[in-house]
């Protein structure tokens, strides 16, 4: 009799943890975002150095983070660990590649930072990919129906759309190894180029906004669970 009291009393610290979590991550992906955008098209980072080269590993420390607070909750569950390692790895590269946005400004004619800083972006579209993988796992786990069908629907949709990102990486690369490309190739690169900003917010914007609509959705989920347990 004692046994189902105290399990819902262990699993509060893991689940205010979660949503401890869930909110910096909600939080972390516009503010990575934006600072990123702007290591990129402003001075700001000479302008406010030695803060615009601290900034942008602190964004993607902030990243981090968040999902490592996740770690405590439900550490049984195997696919769940190792969805949430994934993120972390990703989470860690991304770290390690934030400061050559400051350098990269400084000196522009470098060709190893330029790779870098695009490496950067390739590796921030994997942390997203594995970040929704996290949240359907998760999901799974609450006991909202609503948020686990989806969670379930939108992170497939998510990494359905940002996995064209890396093909499109792919295809540029391979296409930089023809020397003599078909016209057809040629006419659909300059048609990529001229839509950057459509694509942009297709397949980077959109499932941005829905992986932080589920993480806020999943904070919610956690708190109407807790207050609903208590009355």
């Amino acid at each position: 009799m004692d046994e189902p009291e105290t399990q819902p009393a262990d699993l509060l610290p893991s689940l205010a943890k979660v949503a401890r979590g869930s909110s910096i991550l909600f939080w972390g992906l516009p503010i990575a975002l934006v600072i990123t955008t702007m290591s990129r098209i402003s001075n700001w980072t000479d302008a406010a150095y030695p803060i615009g080269l601290l900034l942008p590993p602190a964004a993607f420390g902030m990243l981090w983070y968040g999902l490592y607070i996740l770690t405590p909750f439900q550490p049984q569950e195997r696919i769940w660990q190792q969805a949430l390692g994934q993120a972390k790895l990703w989470g860690i590269v991304n770290l390690g590649l934030a400061p050559f946005l400051h350098w990269h400004h400084r000196a522009p004619d470098e060709a190893y930072f330029g790779y870098l800083v695009s490496l950067l972006a390739l590796t921030f579209i994997f942390y997203l990919m594995t970040l929704n993988k996290v949240l359907a796992r998760l999901g799974a786990m609450l006991p909202d129906e609503t948020l686990r069908l989806e969670s379930q629907l939108f992170s497939k949709m998510n990494r359905a759309l940002l996995v064209m990102i890396p093909v499109g990486y792919g295809f540029m690369f391979l296409l930089s190894f023809i020397s003599d490309p078909p016209e057809f190739l040629l006419r659909l690169l300059d048609f990529a180029l001229g839509m950057r900003p459509w694509l942009f917010m297709a397949f980077v914007l959109v499932p941005l906004s829905m992986t932080m609509s589920l993480l806020w959705k999943t904070k919610e989920a956690i708190y109407a669970s807790v207050f609903n347990s208590n009355e």
